[in-house]
Order: C-alpha cells, then sequence, then structure tokens
C-alpha cells in the first residue's frame, strides 16, 4: 500500500459510515460493539495513505477484547475493501488477524479479587457485554431488565488492613444476600456493584443488604454512624455509556 492520499471526496466519517453499511449489510449483530477509536485511526490512514498496519492490529485486538471471532472481525474488514477496493492486498487483514491473536494469547487478570471473593473489573465489563448483546438480540433495554445494586464505602482516614476490612466484609454480605448467579464485582477499595436482574424482590434485597452492611461494619462505630451506602443503580440502554458509568463508579 502506497503512502500517497488517495484523491477521494470520502471524509474519515463517510467512509466509517460506508464501512459500518456494508458490515451491517452483511450480517454484523451487535451495533453497539462496532466502533472503536482503532476505527476512525483506520480509516484516517487509509484517506492520508499512511500505514495502515498499527490501527489495523488494534483493531483487531479491540475485536478480540470484545469477544468477536477472527472470522467475523476479518468479514467486518471486508466491508471497508468494498467501499475502498485498493486496500484489499492483505495488509489490513494480516494486520488485524496478528493484533486478535496477540490479543486472545495475552494472559488475563485474575477474575477474582482473593480478598473479598468478588470478581474483578475487568470480567465485570464482560458480563455488561454479554447482557448488552442479548438486549440486541432480544430487542430489550437493559435498563429494563438489569440494575445495578451499588455499594460505596467512606474509607477516609483509612490505611493498611483498616482500609480493606470494610469492603472484605461488605463483600461477605453481598454474596450472602445475592447468591443466585449475580455478578458480584470490586472496582476499587471502596466500591463494589452486583450486577442482577430487574425482578420484584431487587429492592427488597438491596434493603437487606443494606442492613448486614452497617450492622456488619458498624460495630466499631460511634452509634447512629454508618461508613456506608448502598443505592440501585439504573444502567444506560447503551453498552459504551455502561462502561463509562462503571469507569465513573470506580472514582
Amino acid at each position: 500500500m502506497d503512502h500517497t492520499p488517495r484523491v477521494t471526496t470520502l471524509t474519515s466519517a463517510d467512509l466509517r459510515d460506508r464501512w459500518y453499511e456494508q458490515s451491517s449489510a452483511a450480517g454484523w449483530a451487535f451495533v453497539s460493539d462496532w466502533h472503536h477509536p482503532a476505527v476512525d485511526a483506520l480509516c484516517e490512514a487509509c484517506l492520508l495513505g499512511e500505514n495502515v498496519w498499527a490501527p489495523a492490529e488494534r483493531l483487531g485486538a479491540a475485536r478480540a477484547h470484545k469477544g468477536v471471532s477472527l472470522g467475523e472481525t476479518l468479514a467486518d474488514l471486508d466491508g471497508l475493501a468494498c467501499v475502498l477496493p485498493d486496500i484489499g492486498d492483505g495488509v489490513v487483514h494480516r494486520a488485524a488477524s496478528l493484533g486478535w491473536a496477540e490479543r486472545m494469547t495475552t494472559p488475563r487478570h485474575a477474575v477474582f479479587d482473593p480478598l473479598t471473593g468478588l470478581v474483578s473489573v475487568d470480567y465485570l465489563r464482560t458480563r455488561l457485554g454479554e447482557v448488552y448483546r442479548a438486549a440486541e438480540v432480544a430487542d430489550t433495554k437493559v435498563s429494563a431488565t438489569h440494575a445495578l445494586v451499588t455499594v460505596r464505602l467512606n474509607l477516609a482516614g483509612r490505611i493498611g488492613w483498616d482500609r480493606l476490612t470494610p469492603l472484605i466484609l461488605a463483600g461477605d454480605a453481598m454474596r450472602t444476600v445475592f447468591d443466585g448467579g449475580q455478578t458480584l464485582a470490586r472496582l476499587a477499595d471502596h466500591m463494589a456493584v452486583v450486577l442482577a436482574v430487574r425482578e420484584p424482590m431487587l429492592a427488597r434485597r438491596a434493603h437487606l443488604l443494606t442492613g448486614m452492611v452497617q450492622e456488619r461494619l458498624g460495630r466499631d462505630l460511634p452509634p447512629g454512624e454508618s461508613i456506608a451506602r448502598i443505592w440501585i443503580e439504573r444502567l444506560p440502554d447503551t453498552g459504551a455509556a455502561a462502561i463509562d458509568l462503571i469507569s465513573e463508579l470506580a472514582r
């Protein structure tokens, strides 16, 4: 592929939109998983005649991270080649394949936090992706089917083991109340969430969890004082917004 700008009236946004149209028509099923910053970088590189290897490799890794198969990843790139036929020299496909393979063979972080027994935030993101993809297939809104029961701890002034103990105790209470296959995750030392189905007993479970956490953490506190706040957080209707929400909650 030469490194000279293409003579075309397409903008990067035009190319991205036409690429997505081709991929969608060919059977790309999950709308919220398609766009990624690497898509924009690859479009820019194609139009400017720059080296496409790095953005294509990055896109392959991003697809693998989302659980997209190699076949689906390459079929998506076929959509790009339909819009810009002269990139069909195999470089983009080879780079994306390498990125995909390297991401799939990279050791993942431990699923469970050994101190609290809660799953990692990476695993929570994976579960959220599954929930949002299932909602797209079923044509439902995640905000109507799932929610996050959120536990925030005030750890101001606590250090060392005294800082870790509250989440250990809260995690034990979470596992006691939510014992039916829900995803219980640690976001930070002060924050944990339960990814739960919106069912009639959810509010009651959250109330029960509040009582158990306050009882376990309040034994060494002055009467009436609490270091825990628990609430039900509404999930947004897009997977990308849900990932942003998790990042905000973890701060």
